[in-house]
């Protein structure tokens, strides 16, 4: 295989941070090192939700970055729904208790009928027009779209119909199924259109790969064909100089935004009556929350009497984050309470798990993340409404997992193989 470019189309690169940088960064990383030459595609000016420029270390040395400006109606969506000057945090459709005004509700229906797929389609013809000129002079082997942003899989749609490259659309977070897509305020046309768009991304893409068992199997229903499982994971090298701390407090720790329907109203109820009654624990009582955070957390926090154990921090780099997995106690993981719950894997279950520190997980008994939990030590799973024994917790917390031989199926690296196992098979079967 003389020419082995790819050309990969993201909407999150370095110096954007957050999770959805992560698994095509380091993907790509892996893919060279393997013997791809890889190309990144991406906006100059994205409206990203955080910034991490220590990120850009990690971008391998040699890789071309082609970027093109974007317009996005962000902050006219955010000034009309009452949040300007703030940035649009993924996943936060509707913040708190209250329900939402009347210019939120009519920003958030020109937002769910109009901009289709989503906030960035503005870029769709511009990006497609770059993307097919570049390609007239410059060869690749195949293309390479994940997201959401699904503005991104269109994109290379129309790359795909234009220059016949093979064509790999990798589903980070499905695109109608995801859990919150059920919250637009949809007209019927503009839910055909998404679902004239996704289907036309899932039949006309040549591989679809995704994250997570019960989204493959949805997906493959709604498609009629065959979809990969490539889940995130861990990068080794992050962890190469990580070592536990002794935590002379009991900290329960989550890294990562929290919106309305992953705040685990329950826990942080019985937590506060646990504390209540044992003031030997609740002496040493410590909860950190890095990361966005629904206004629906600090009324439970705090109605839950917990504010005074609780330290907040609104973001820290990704390489500060592995830093604070090194001191806890415990780990907290709240999965999403909505209809599509048994899919979500939170990018961060791996990260928490190759830090052999004890996991809480909140969620369904039987869904993606329970079970990945389940073949690991140290992890405790319940339901969102189930009663906590705290006492066995604490237990749990006394003894440090050991977890590197289970967690190796895991690794970018081992993953980004099974990435290089399917181009294989991609071009070997476009060249049959």
């Amino acid at each position: 295989m003389a020419n082995k470019k790819i050309l990969i189309l993201t909407y999150y690169w370095p110096p954007s941070g957050g999770t959805g940088v992560q698994r095509w960064l380091h993907f790509t990383r892996y893919l060279k090192e393997l013997g791809w030459d890889p190309i990144i595609f991406t906006p100059s000016n994205p409206e990203a939700p955080v910034q991490d420029s220590k990120l850009l270390a990690q971008i391998p040395e040699g890789i071309e970055v082609l970027k093109l400006p974007i317009w996005e109606p962000t902050q006219l969506y955010m000034r009309l729904s009452g949040h300007k000057g703030k940035q649009l945090q993924t996943g936060f459709m509707q913040e708190g208790k209250k329900k939402p005004g009347l210019l939120q509700r009519v920003a958030l229906y020109i937002r769910a009928n109009l901009f289709i797929p989503d906030a960035k389609m503005a870029w769709i013809k511009p990006a497609s027009r770059y993307l097919i000129d570049y390609l007239q002079t410059n060869e690749v082997a195949a293309l390479i779209s994940t997201g959401p942003p699904h503005t991104m899989h269109l994109i290379a749609r129309n790359v795909k119909r234009a220059t016949k490259l093979p064509w790999l659309a990798d589903f980070r977070d499905p695109w109608t199924q995801i859990d919150w897509f059920e919250q637009l305020p949809l007209n019927r046309f503009g839910l055909a259109k998404h679902q004239a768009l996704e289907k036309s991304v899932l039949l006309e893409a040549d591989l679809l790969t995704i994250v997570s068992s019960n989204w493959q199997q949805q997906t493959q229903a709604l498609c009629g064909r065959d979809v990969a499982l490539v889940t995130n994971g861990f990068a080794p090298e992050d962890f190469a100089a990580f070592q536990q701390q002794p935590d002379p407090h009991f900290t329960i720790l989550h890294t990562g935004s929290i919106n309305k329907d992953r705040n685990p109203s329950a826990l942080w109820k019985s937590l506060g009556h646990f504390a209540q009654n044992n003031p030997e624990f609740a002496a040493k009582l410590r909860i950190r929350l890095i990361g966005a955070l629904d206004t629906s957390v600090r009324t439970d926090i705090e109605e839950a009497g917990l504010m005074p154990y609780t330290h907040l921090e609104q973001f820290v780099p990704h390489a500060r984050v592995i830093e604070e997995l090194s001191a806890c106690s415990l780990l907290l993981l709240p999965i999403n309470n909505v209809k599509n719950q048994m899919g979500i894997i939170p990018g961060k279950i791996f990260e928490y798990l190759a830090s052999e520190q004890p996991i809480l997980a909140i969620g369904p008994l039987e869904g993606d993340s329970a079970n990945i939990l389940r073949g690991q030590t140290g992890t405790h799973v319940v339901g969102f409404e189930d009663p906590i024994d705290w006492p066995i917790i604490i237990e749990m917390c006394a003894v440090k997992p050991q977890r590197k031989e289970t967690l190796l199926p895991y690794s970018r690296k081992a993953l980004a193989e099974k990435i290089d196992q399917l181009l294989k098979e991609l071009l070997s079967n476009d060249k049959g």
